[in-house]
């Protein structure tokens, strides 16, 4: 098909030579020269489809239409000022002269020399949609607002909406069909071809059809820029003129459009089969390359973070709002922790204490940011959501970790690596890789969530160690929750954590614990709820704050707690332990039991600092204290409440335990009861005499 202008500004469609199109698309890649200058394709597409929509949409649809966060695209802002705006001047200014359309396409991509094809495509695009998008915006408005009108005038933009509806639904669906192309191209534009070698002409075959798909979509911009300028030439009574042969009747425009349409989609559907063959072969190989990467020894980390994340962009990371655009070399030398997630990432709770638990831990000062963290946000669709993208900028410019740049222009190779070698199915992980780009933890979240900074360098190894250091006490189960608690742990204070869904008792459990107080007996008590938050848990933490009954922790970090707890039960599970063989495991299964919806079991643990003397009860165990007190209520002043407890729940020996301890001779000792380190009850105190000759 040709089209051709006259200075009357008709226009007709005509058929022409496969030899005429070959020689003109040799023309165009004389002219193809790309450069290294980047363009986010998806981002504008994106804005392309925004005003498609809403110039074609309802009032009431396109107001629920999610907006696109223009931050996404400020990087390229400089391509939207002035490459938009030369070929829409160019292209605007062929239609009112009479310039042949072959001219005026090869003019067009002499423009886009420097560009790759899926740029070209989209800047071209993005042009039309520029000038539809002010079209439809003052012939909208003219009707009630007095400088669109006069500007309808003077550009004599029609009056009825109406009348040329049609039209811009026609025009609506044909962009639709050549984003979609242009997507393809794309894709395939993505793919590393320049590292791997396919075979079965794919490549071969999947560039030619992008030549004469980049071809029609120009020429098809031309014809409807065209179209967009001289509507006023469609005269009212020629609408109901369903003639195609005139070429100015709604029938007949609306047929040539829905030839294009046609002829581009014909050529997307051979195209993107194409494309898919290309990916599959590429996936399939570099999924191989990085298998066999990861089990070759590197200097550096380099090569590992380039497959994985290099192939489209030289600068494919930003560094929250200081660097919008940073290189993957940044990350030499350093241990770095790659956290995979949803968009979404994490609530706002755990997300602050994860910033806490490593950039702002106090340890990260000592290792002299020897390791970073680089997210890697992955949608669960193939093409990112407006409120997805959105949400990534504001997290990605707020967080002070390394991000991926543009995540949703991620290589699929990397997605499906991701998937199948490290197990990410949506949920939060994080894997980690030494200086070398060697793995040497696919799950160290949880440690990062439990000790934070000090579990550098974040290995598999380093969590097996920390937990061979570890103890089962008030600091593991409190430690960072809160600096209220952090504090009261350091100065050795004794703790009492407690949860209830039942009011009633905490009332009675707090009123007795405050008459134990009043023994001399030094304690802190705060309530921790349960896991599963509900309605009930705020109204008894405000009844809590209200009554002034005890100490409890916000909401949040409620939920904090009991992550912390998660992360336990799962870092001793990575490493192998089981209830039989670990106490802290076993001792974390108990507390999560009682937590579950299905228990109404009230719960108190009481310990003191660092020392593993630390106890857990249910409510019944604690009315079964509070009934012997005459059994420990002597003692409590000397030797505290946690081993009051002991000495009042724990069944006696069957036989002493043999455990003895001798000490040089002092008068206060001998009026203290003295509690045994081994079956912690009161010691039977004797006086050893030395014989001197």
């Amino acid at each position: 098909m040709a089209l051709n202008y006259t200075c009357n500004r008709s226009f007709s469609m005509e058929s022409s030579s496969s030899s005429e199109l070959d020689i003109l698309i040799k023309r165009i890649l004389i002219m193809h020269d790309p450069d290294e200058r980047e363009l986010d394709s998806e981002m504008l597409l994106r804005v392309i489809e925004n005003i498609m929509h809403h110039a074609t949409a309802s009032q009431v649809s396109a107001q629920l239409q999610n907006p696109l966060d223009m931050s996404s695209i400020e990087e390229s802002q400089d391509l939207i000022e002035n490459s938009i705006y030369k070929i829409s001047i160019e292209i605007l200014c062929q239609c009112y002269g009479d310039e042949n359309v072959h001219e005026s396409i090869l003019s067009v991509f002499n423009l886009l020399g420097s560009y790759r094809w899926d740029a070209k495509l989209v800047l071209v695009l993005s042009a039309f949609a520029s000038v539809f998008g002010e079209f439809w915006v003052i012939m909208q408005l003219q009707s009630h607002n007095p400088l669109a009108a006069s500007i309808a005038l003077l550009k004599q933009i029609p009056s009825s909406f109406s009348t040329f509806e049609p039209i811009f639904i026609a025009l609506a669906q044909l962009v639709k069909t050549m984003v979609e192309v242009a997507r393809s191209i794309s894709l395939f534009e993505g793919l590393p071809l320049a590292h791997l070698e396919l075979s079965d002409g794919t490549v071969t075959t999947s560039k030619s059809l992008i030549y004469v798909a980049a071809y029609w979509i120009v020429r098809s911009i031309i014809v409807n820029i065209h179209l967009i300028t001289n509507l006023r030439d469609i005269k009212y009574e020629q609408v109901h003129l369903l003639s195609f042969q005139d070429p100015y009747s709604i029938s007949s425009v609306l047929w040539e459009i829905a030839s294009l349409k046609s002829k581009i989609n014909d050529i997307g559907t051979q195209l993107r089969i194409q494309v898919d063959a290309c990916q599959q072969q590429t996936e399939q190989k570099m999924h191989r390359k990085l298998i066999n990467a990861f089990q070759e020894p590197h200097i550096d980390n380099q090569k590992i973070l380039w497959m994985l994340f290099g192939l489209r962009n030289d600068l494919a990371l930003k560094q929250s709002s200081q660097q919008a655009k940073v290189g993957i070399s940044s990350l030499k030398n350093r241990v770095v922790i790659l956290l995979i997630s949803k968009p979404e990432l994490l609530p706002a709770d755990e997300l602050h204490f994860l910033v806490q638990q490593t950039y702002d831990h106090p340890q990260q000062n000592n290792l002299n940011r020897s390791y970073e963290i680089l997210w890697v946000p992955i949608s669960t669709y193939k093409k990112w959501s407006n409120n997805e993208v959105t949400l990534f900028n504001l997290l990605s410019n707020s967080l002070p970790w390394y991000s991926i740049r543009q995540p949703w222009s991620l290589c699929s190779t990397t997605i499906n690596y991701v998937k199948k070698e490290w197990g990410f199915d949506e949920k939060p992980i994080m894997v980690v890789m030494d200086p070398t780009g060697m793995v040497t933890n696919i799950k160290a979240a949880d440690m990062v969530w439990i000790w934070g900074a000090e579990a550098y360098p974040f290995s598999a190894l380093r969590e097996e160690e920390l937990w061979k250091q570890e103890k089962w006490n008030m600091r593991l189960l409190l430690d960072s929750i809160d600096p209220l608690l952090t504090m009261w742990v350091e100065e050795r204070r004794t703790i009492c954590i407690y949860g209830s869904n039942k009011l009633e008792w905490i009332r009675e459990f707090t009123a007795e614990i405050k008459n134990i107080q009043s023994l001399a007996a030094q304690l802190e008590v705060v309530y921790i709820g349960k896991k599963d938050q509900s309605v009930l848990t705020s109204y008894i933490v405000s009844a809590i704050e209200k009554e002034n009954l005890s100490h409890s922790l916000t909401l949040t970090k409620i939920s904090l707690f009991w992550w912390r707890l998660e992360s336990i039960r799962r870092s001793k599970l990575n490493c192998k332990q089981t209830t039989d063989t670990d106490h802290i495991l076993r001792e974390v299964e108990t507390l999560l039991d009682t937590s579950k919806d299905e228990q109404d079991e009230d719960w108190i643990v009481f310990g003191r600092g660092s020392s593993t003397n630390i106890i857990t009860l249910h409510g019944s165990d604690w009315a079964k204290f509070l009934s012997k007190y005459s059994l420990w209520a002597k003692y409590l002043p000397e030797i505290g409440l946690v081993d009051a407890v002991r000495l009042s729940l724990e069944p006696p020996l069957t036989e002493p335990c043999s455990h003895s301890q001798t000490t040089g001779f002092n008068q206060v000792l001998m009026e203290e009861t003295v509690i045994c380190e081994k079956c912690k009850r009161p010691m039977e105190k004797f006086i050893m005499y030395d014989v001197v000759d």
